[in-house]
């Protein structure tokens, strides 16, 4: 570190909306770098400051103007570690603040290159001078500092030979404006370099926040993309299970009815049988009722499995439709207005259904409903005809609270059915309809 002159004080500035904020020991400030003192004016944000060297006389020797972030409690960022005092020594001319030129450093003007981006560049408009500013502060001295009394400069007398004592006027005169003309140039370069870094660290910021934004959207699109693949793995596999579950459904079909012809035949056989033939025939009978209702309840369970996974694919479907098409459920169904996509599901009864895109979420909220308008009847109507058609038994219960499961004839319309008569054999139906 390089030591200051001797005799000189120290203050630290803080400067914002144009005007100094905050007047500052440098004792002050060290005790605010330890975490000794919060700021909770400046939380959660990077201050502008300036490290201010001043003489005896009062004037601005030096000034550095570097930048401290403090977080969302107002405590100092720990890890600053800007070399401040050495740079107020070893840092090139700036304007003259009525001293003569300071000892200045800033972005556009760093003696040290990887501190450049630590500090910041004040503004020199006018109007919104930054150096005015500091120059204001000193002069105010609200930190109290003792200042020597200025000597007003006293004017060189030369002597001729022989002749009185006179003063080159016209050589001061000439000497005070060179001067003045190259503190102008100095500070006009100043300027132009402060301007050209403020226009590179703005074009930086700007290129960094589009990196950033660009990035944020490459990780959506790669999580959107993740989430696609995801629900088309799902929707494969349960392509592939409903798949298998459709060749199970046929293959206990065509038991059902190999059980239902054998039944059949049975029953006919019986009419002409002996006595002693009809025992074993009624046993026969017994034995492929009962297949034949074991081999109905498992196709009821694997209906009802079927149609579960079936319900499950469409809203893997749908979900992938979702993230396709943006999230909102109203895109969704212009994009498949857009795009003429059209659902296809079976169901006993009414077949193969076709769904447009404004059928599907009707369709996924409620199957069952949805199938029961298409075949013209109620809800409840389409169950009590489900249940007949999976099973074609009758459903009369007895007094003991005993079912008959007489074998019925199957209704293969669910318009056509008639709960409580369709669903019941000739023994137990209604007399007047007999």
């Amino acid at each position: 570190m390089a030591n200051r002159e001797s005799g000189s004080h120290v203050a630290v500035f803080f400067i914002g909306n144009n005007e100094v904020t905050r007047h500052m020991l440098f004792s002050e400030f060290e005790a605010l770098l330890d975490g000794l003192v919060a700021l909770p004016d400046y939380a959660d944000e990077e201050a502008k400051a300036v490290y201010v060297v001043i003489g005896e006389a009062g004037k601005v020797e030096a000034a550095v103007f570097f930048l401290l972030y403090f977080d969302e409690k107002g405590i100092a960022d720990v890890s600053w570690n800007v070399p401040v005092e050495r740079l107020s020594g070893i840092s090139g001319s700036g304007p003259d603040l009525g001293g003569g030129p300071i000892r200045l450093a800033c972005r556009g003007q760093c003696a040290i290159n990887w501190h450049q981006n630590d500090l910041w560049d004040p503004d020199m408009t006018p109007g919104s001078n930054d150096f005015l500013l500091i120059k204001k502060a000193v002069e105010e001295n609200r930190l109290r500092f003792d200042f020597a009394t200025p000597i007003d400069d006293i004017p060189m007398l030369t002597v001729g030979k022989g002749g009185p004592a006179e003063v080159d006027l016209d050589a001061l005169t000439d000497t005070d404006k060179r001067n003045k003309l190259a503190r102008l140039l100095k500070e006009q370069r100043l300027r132009i370099r402060t301007l050209e870094s403020n226009r590179e660290y703005t074009a930086d910021s700007s290129d960094r926040e589009h990196r950033i934004v660009i990035h944020a959207y490459k990780n959506e699109i790669q999580k959107l993309q993740q989430t696609i693949e995801q629900f088309k793995v799902t929707n494969e596999k349960l392509q592939a299970r409903l798949s298998s579950r459709n060749e199970q459904y046929i293959d206990l079909q065509d038991k059902v009815s190999g059980q239902q012809k054998l039944m059949s035949a049975l029953e006919a056989k019986l009419k002409t049988a002996s006595a002693g033939e009809r025992e074993q025939l009624e046993r026969q009978k017994m034995e492929a009722e009962i297949v034949l209702l074991t081999e109905q309840l498992d196709r009821r369970d694997l209906d009802l499995a079927v149609r579960d996974e079936r319900e499950e694919q469409l809203k893997a479907e749908l979900e992938e439709l979702k993230e396709t098409a943006g999230g909102g459920g109203d895109s969704i169904i212009e994009k498949l207005k857009k795009l003429e996509v059209v659902y296809v599901a079976y169901h006993p009864g009414a077949g193969h259904i076709t769904m447009t895109s404004f059928e599907i979420h009707d369709y996924a909220d409620n199957p069952t409903a949805f199938v029961a308008g298409k075949c013209f009847v109620t809800e409840d109507h389409y169950r009590r005809w489900l249940a007949h058609f999976e099973s074609p038994l009758c459903r009369h219960v007895s007094d003991s609270g005993q079912e008959c499961h007489q074998s019925v004839e199957k209704i293969s319309v669910p318009s056509e059915f008639e709960p409580g008569i369709s669903d019941v054999c000739e023994a137990h139906r209604p007399e007047e309809i007999e």
